[in-house]
């Protein structure tokens, strides 16, 4: 049998345990624990090569930063490159992993806007890349790889860095 409540919500058998979780947890502030940050890079470079063979490396530029939250803790810093020659599109370069101990989450409003605490350093778990190869305009199709490194992300700068266990290494550099 269902109950209703003084806020006219009916609950059902069943289902209180649940509806109270979720209350709970936006009442927490949980609920604002995610969005994402953007702007514009200035100097930006982006590297992508095998160690031990730095003349290989490609190196190519970038345009945006942004920053997304989906989970409190953990950021992924996404680098944007218009896509060579494609009217619309992007190519990327994504770091991703958890902050370091000690870091502050990003402060989010409700409508998923946030503005990071810096400086931000983070522990890189796995690398993406839809960056366009050199005999080719066109970007590839988003690669994930496990990948060990480190972002360091201040006011005016930010450096990454992350290497997987096949040698291939991704750096970016860029102002703010």
């Amino acid at each position: 049998m269902a109950r209703s409540h003084a806020w006219g919500w009916t609950i059902r058998p069943g289902l209180p345990s649940l509806t109270l979780v979720l209350l709970g947890w936006a009442a927490s502030g949980q609920a604002e624990a995610f969005g994402r940050w953007e702007s514009k890079l200035q100097d930006c470079v982006l590297v992508h090569g095998l160690v031990g063979l730095p003349l290989q490396a490609q190196r190519q530029s970038c345009g945006r930063l942004r920053l997304e939250q989906n989970l409190e803790g953990l950021l992924t810093v996404r680098l944007i490159t218009p896509s060579g020659g494609q009217r619309f599109g992007s190519q990327n370069l994504v770091f991703g992993g958890a902050l370091a101990p000690g870091q502050k989450p990003m402060r989010c409003s409700p409508y998923g806007h946030c503005k990071p605490r810096w400086p931000i350093r983070l522990d890189v778990a796995t690398v993406a890349t839809s960056l366009a190869r050199e005999e080719s305009l066109a970007p590839t199709i988003p690669l994930a790889r496990l990948a060990k490194g480190s972002c360091l992300l201040e006011r005016r700068s930010l450096q990454c860095q992350a290497r997987d266990q096949e040698g291939q290494f991704w750096e970016a550099k860029a102002r703010l």
